[in-house]
């Protein structure tokens, strides 16, 4: 299997799993997407980067990442 496949499935785990705790717990979609957020900037400040920053710089690599993996999707 090739690299971007594996990716694709590590990333498709992870929403899936999301979507799981947020529903199990009374939330949606967005509830799911706000957690996933929260995680990528916990885990870069647990690695001494700054919140913010990593806050800004991951809305710029998530849209490149679904604009190459899942082409037909929408980002703004």
């Amino acid at each position: 299997m090739d690299e971007a496949t594996v990716t694709k499935r590590r990333i498709e785990a992870c929403v899936t799993q999301a979507q799981i705790n947020a529903a199990n717990t009374g939330g949606d979609g967005a509830t799911a997407a706000m957690d996933l957020l929260c995680a990528f900037v916990l885990i870069a400040t647990k690695s001494g980067a700054d919140p913010e920053r990593a806050r800004l710089a991951v809305w710029q690599d998530v849209k490149a990442c679904v604009a190459d993996f899942w082409p037909d999707a929408r980002v703004n």
